[in-house]
């Protein structure tokens, strides 16, 4: 049986908590970096955060364990207190402490605190790409912590930008509200039907889509849904045919739930995949503008596929039900098998973070440790 993924909801409630003084209480269980120490004192700055008069001290952080691909752990740190914290998911998303965190290869920033911690490249690196942007697989491969710290150390205060050029982590839904089209001209609403996702459940995987819809205000009256089952267990290694999944959402009393494996609306009591939730706009009872996917799903944006290979699964990026765009996915700290040797290289890209009392420059440095095991993070880091 399958739960409503109202954690969503709850997620975003608990990221929009504050603290009481707006900054932070360095409560809680906390642990040392290693070998690194820190202190500070702080005051008001015309960037609307606190912060020192005079740098501190470069702090040298690390090894991080952030677990196996298999068994991945999130390490969550404050940079103002040079500290890990010893944070559960859940109480990570109500916590304002903690600045920046590691998990395997991602780097997510403290969005739903008070202050949200945001984010700046330095674009320190150009060296490391050719004209056309393609890797120098020599630069990588021959830089060290030691040859890039002249560029760590070559970020003062004065270049710290406008607080427009910042940036954090945002958060949307894997499908939402991208089955259909608006037209904001004459205001109506159609499916987009050439759009594809692939969700994972109970095992096996179903490509979907919104083939056609009708409105009744700003709810949806009526939704034909299009889906075609790979049976992982039958020993599908494709899609099978296509199956239409009509739902009437006229005057509906709850959520309109879709059993994939089925390929039939169900209750909410049934093994179900997918729902829309039932709204009340105005005059007009009917389904949302959203499309959800079960809290133990998995989904993508399909890319033309005609089947997905089980053994591949973790490849091919599926996310749950909400996804967040992160800014170190669109500024990687990384480069991945320079030399077909599945290594992940650092850009020693100099990053400038912004918490609620101070401005950081950060550098990545390594993603192992002496004995070569991944996922150990080492980064150097000051308060500007």
């Amino acid at each position: 049986m399958k739960f409503a993924n109202f954690a969503f909801l709850i997620v975003i409630g608990l990221l929009a908590a504050c603290s009481d003084s707006g900054g932070k209480s360095h409560a809680g269980n906390s642990s040392p970096p290693g070998n690194s120490s820190s202190s500070s004192s702080s005051s008001s700055s015309s960037s609307g955060v606190a912060q020192n008069p005079d740098p501190v001290e470069m702090q040298a952080v690390g090894p991080l364990n952030t677990g196996t691909s298999s068994a991945p752990v999130t390490v969550y740190f404050d940079l103002d207190a040079n500290t890990v914290l010893n944070l559960t998911e859940e109480e990570a998303a109500e916590n304002a402490d903690w600045d920046i965190a590691f998990r395997r290869t991602k780097v997510y920033l403290n969005s739903g605190a008070e202050v949200p911690v945001q984010a700046y490249a330095m674009g320190n690196n150009a060296d490391f790409f050719d004209s056309e942007g393609k890797a120098v697989v020599s630069r990588f491969v021959n830089a060290t912590p030691e040859s890039e710290l002249e560029d760590f150390t070559a970020v003062t205060g004065d270049e710290i930008p406008a607080d427009t050029a910042f940036a954090t982590d945002t958060a949307e839904l894997i499908i939402g509200g991208k089955f259909y089209h608006y037209d904001f001209t004459t205001h109506v609403v159609t499916a987009a039907a050439d759009r594809y996702f692939v969700v994972f459940s109970d095992g096996n995987y179903s490509r979907i889509r919104v083939k056609d819809l009708t409105t009744a205000g700003r709810t949806f009256a009526s939704i034909t849904l299009g889906a075609a089952l790979q049976d992982v267990a039958r020993g599908d290694s494709v899609f099978t045919e296509e199956v239409d999944i009509v739902l009437d959402a006229v005057a509906c009393t709850g959520n309109l739930y879709v059993d994939l494996d089925e390929q039939k609306p169900v209750a909410e009591a049934d093994a179900w995949d997918i729902y829309f939730p039932c709204v009340t706009v105005g005059a007009n009872t009917g389904a949302g503008f959203e499309l959800h996917i079960a809290a133990d799903a998995t989904a993508i944006e399909d890319d033309d596929y005609e089947g997905i290979d089980g053994t591949l699964h973790n490849f091919y990026g599926f996310v749950t039900d909400r996804t967040q765009a992160l800014f170190f996915d669109d500024h990687p700290w990384y480069q991945y098998n320079l030399e077909n040797n599945h290594q992940f290289y650092s850009r020693y890209q100099v990053y400038l973070i912004k918490t609620a009392e101070g401005i950081h420059k950060l550098q990545i440095t390594s993603y192992y440790d002496a004995s070569g095991a991944s996922g150990q993070y080492h980064f150097r880091y000051q308060r500007l």
